[in-house]
């Protein structure tokens, strides 16, 4: 009984502390609630380089992919983890040289 009353409060604690944190930090509260579209640049290796607009949330492998996919034999050297964190508006995404 003791136990199933610590668990409650642990998370009861990190809800709310988790909506303070979102509450001081409107900036991040808007990403990660935003339904507007972002328009972002990619450059770099890619069939078609420029600008595009994607929904909030979007990641480079998104951005990648509705750019036409890589050129033919390119070699990109950039880690998956980038690649999989969500873009912000205004953001370049720069592949390196084509």
């Amino acid at each position: 009984m003791a136990i199933d009353w610590i668990r409650r409060s642990v998370l009861v604690t990190i809800l709310v502390a988790g909506f303070y944190y979102l509450k001081e930090n409107p900036d991040l509260r808007k990403r990660i609630y935003s339904e507007e579209p972002i328009r972002v640049k990619i450059e770099g290796p890619v069939v078609n380089p420029g600008f595009y607009s994607l929904d909030a949330g979007s990641n480079g492998k998104d951005l990648i992919e509705m750019a036409g996919g890589y050129v033919p034999g390119a070699q990109i050297k950039m880690e998956d983890s980038v690649l999989d964190q969500p873009l912000e508006d205004g953001q370049i995404l720069n592949l390196g040289k084509r």
